[in-house]
């Protein structure tokens, strides 16, 4: 946290008394209309160029067919059975029972589609290969796949693998369920219990490359799901993907990790996912195969790592981050629940929430990346410390802002409840609309909002509640009128906060789940010149008049940086 001098101020509104409540002494607040901290306000990520990203995405993964044949008889009318572990000729064929049972189904040709119908397949080490060409499984019934023996990965195709089909397949694997150029499922169910990865999509010519090669979505390396149930149990990563993730439809995605989460927050730490692996949902570091170590992409390729989940519903119980990708991440709707023993949704550069459900229960970090842009969604984070960080891994100095980090809030319903920050950004932090509801820290060494820049309050409602000691206002250039207040006792847990108007009608409530002493609200109905009120449950805690961009109200040490939801989380509007 940033440390600065405090200064004394005037309060705007005289409170039944004015009570010092650090027992050093009476510091006084800093005044945030004397002070603007730097780095300037935020500036969206360009929109052409997430724009163009996620067209390239969804160009490069293109249609998933569906499937020619959706009941057994007409498959059985117009395919060959197939009777021998080798195909080494274009076409469709089925199989329906366990007569290829411990034995490896090799395709050795192109533009093949295999039916599963109730069929078993088991081996010692693959069940089905592809060393050349892709692959389309179509599902009717109940399938299994089963290897074991030495790790070896149950599906291994070497270029695109689709499957679809309104049937199930049930996957056990000593290494990755399904390893493919490229996977795409559609309309189908399918399972995976993995030693290592559920799903990993890797780009061949990666596996003896001398150098870093040419990174391109055109390459494959991508998993694309829509309309289809995917259940996945991974000692490793649950889904993995070279290049891209996309998640669409009303595809429903189930995935544990390694054991998944630990069962409480408190089991939650800096180190508690340490030196282990199981990332739920991940894309990017490629594995170079032969490459020396140190070869890496160009900065622009490492940002077009993406994960793109346009609908869905999916669930994610991790060892490790829950959601990963080495560049960004898009969610424009569905949803998304999540527990985690790391951090809930991780981007390295870009993140971008714009509609959709996402409840992170239980994490480490809820939300990180870079530049964190959320424009729409309803959003809910607990977590052990920082719930939103805009931050990019490098080292911050004392006082400076990181002007590659910034986090923009424009719109949706966000909530926070955090063991560290509330949102805390290493650069600029800009609320311009929807609403934002924090409850921080209950230790002074943390604030509700923390920027290392500015943080400005543009529109929107804000309702941001944490200890003394550490508490960063907004900027008295920001566009709405803010008000600061400081409790002279302790606000206690579970008590329901209100900001009203001189008439006593609700403005924005929120109940806190832990105690606090600082609150901080924001919103368009605070006009200068006019008198509120914030009530605890029924009792009144303080009135005070509007007398500029930035109200104080009550007396404490503190430092400024000038830096109604649907979650039933009991806050909101009236």
């Amino acid at each position: 946290m940033k440390k600065r001098k405090a200064a004394a101020c005037a309060l705007s509104v005289a409170v039944a008394a004015a009570i010092c409540i650090v027992a050093a002494g009476c510091g006084g607040w800093t005044n945030p209309g004397d002070y603007l901290g730097g780095g300037g306000t935020a500036t969206y990520f360009p929109e052409e160029t997430e724009t163009a990203l996620q067209e390239a995405a969804e160009e490069a993964a293109g249609d998933i067919a569906e499937a020619a044949y959706t009941d057994a008889d007409s498959v059985k009318a117009n395919c060959s059975k197939l009777t021998k572990k080798t195909i080494s000729s274009s076409g469709s064929y089925y199989l329906d029972d366990d007569s290829l049972a411990g034995k490896k189904i090799s395709v050795e040709a192109e533009d093949v589609t295999l039916y599963l119908i109730n069929a078993e397949l088991s081996n010692d080490g693959k069940c089905i290969e592809s060393e050349e060409y892709g692959l389309t499984l179509t599902l009717i019934g109940s399938s299994t796949i089963t290897n074991s023996g030495d790790a070896k990965n149950a599906v291994d195709i070497e270029q695109e693998l689709v499957i679809n089909g309104p049937g199930s397949l049930s996957i056990s694997s000593t290494k990755n369920g399904i390893k493919a150029g490229s996977i795409k499922i559609r309309d189908a169910s399918v399972e995976t219990e993995a030693d290592q990865d559920g799903l990993h999509a890797e780009i061949a010519e990666y596996d003896d490359a001398g150098k870093a090669p040419a990174f391109s979505y055109d390459k494959g390396g991508f998993v694309y799901i829509q309309d289809a149930a995917v259940s996945v149990n991974a000692a490793d990563d649950g889904i993995q993907a070279d290049t891209f993730v996309y998640i669409a439809g009303n595809s429903d995605i189930d995935v544990k990790t390694n054991g998944g989460a630990p069962s409480s927050l408190s089991q939650i730490t800096d180190s508690s996912s340490d030196k282990v692996s199981g990332k739920g949902i991940k894309a990017g570091l490629i594995d170079w195969g032969e490459a020396d170590n140190d070869l890496t992409l160009s900065g622009d390729e490492e940002e077009d790592y993406l994960i793109l989940i346009t609908g869905g519903n999916i669930s994610v119980d991790s060892n490790d981050d829950a959601v990963h990708s080495n560049g960004q991440i898009i969610m424009t709707a569905g949803t998304l629940d999540v527990t985690t023993g790391d951090d809930g949704m991780h981007a390295d550069n870009l993140m971008k929430i714009s509609g959709g459900d996402i409840d992170i229960e239980r994490c480490y970090e809820g939300i990180e990346s870079a530049k964190v842009e959320i424009s729409g969604g309803d959003i809910s984070v607990t977590s052990s410390d920082d719930g939103i960080n805009g931050a990019d891994g490098t080292a911050s100095r004392m006082g400076s802002a990181n002007n590659n980090c910034h986090i923009i809030i424009s719109g949706g319903n966000v909530y926070v409840d955090a063991g560290g920050d509330g949102v805390d950004s290493n650069g600029s932090m800009t609320i311009s609309g929807g609403s934002l509801y924090v409850s921080g820290s209950t230790s002074g060494n943390d604030a509700a909002l923390d920027a290392d820049g500015s943080i400005i309050v543009d529109g929107g409602y804000l309702f941001a509640c944490g200890a003394l000691g550490m508490v960063e206002t907004p900027a008295s250039n920001s566009g709405q009128n803010v008000v600061s207040y400081a409790s002279s006792g302790t606000i206690e847990a579970g008590k329901t906060l209100y900001l009203t108007d001189s008439d006593k009608n609700t403005i924005m409530y929120f109940t806190v789940p832990k105690k606090c002493q600082s609150v901080i609200i924001s919103a368009p109905e605070l006009e200068d010149g006019n008198t509120y009120y914030i009530y605890g449950d029924g009792t009144s805690l303080c009135s005070f008049t509007v007398s500029g961009i930035i109200t104080i109200v009550g007396s404490s040490r503190s430092i400024s940086s000038g830096g109604g939801s649907g979650l039933g989380r009991g806050f909101g509007r009236k």
